[in-house]
């Protein structure tokens, strides 16, 4: 199991009035080894540590992509 990393790249207001920081971060595990693969369930495990940690749910925001959320993995 890998762990990775998640950054928010840039601020910014989302359509259901809540804002993303620039520099909001957050750390999950994730069973495979590609992040984002479209809507699978790498970035959907990136969703989910997003709703758990924030209470923010960026594909319903249009904002779970990799020009606002930036990946890497640390372990």
């Amino acid at each position: 199991m890998a762990l990775f990393k998640a950054t928010i790249t840039r601020t910014e207001r989302l359509p259901d009035g809540n804002i993303l920081e620039k520099g909001m971060t957050l750390q999950y595990s994730y069973i495979g080894v590609f992040p984002w693969d479209g809507n699978g369930p790498g970035t959907e495990a990136i969703n989910n540590a997003f709703l758990r940690v924030f209470g923010i749910d960026l594909k319903a925001n249009f904002a779970l992509h990799s020009g606002m959320v930036h990946v890497e993995k640390i372990g």
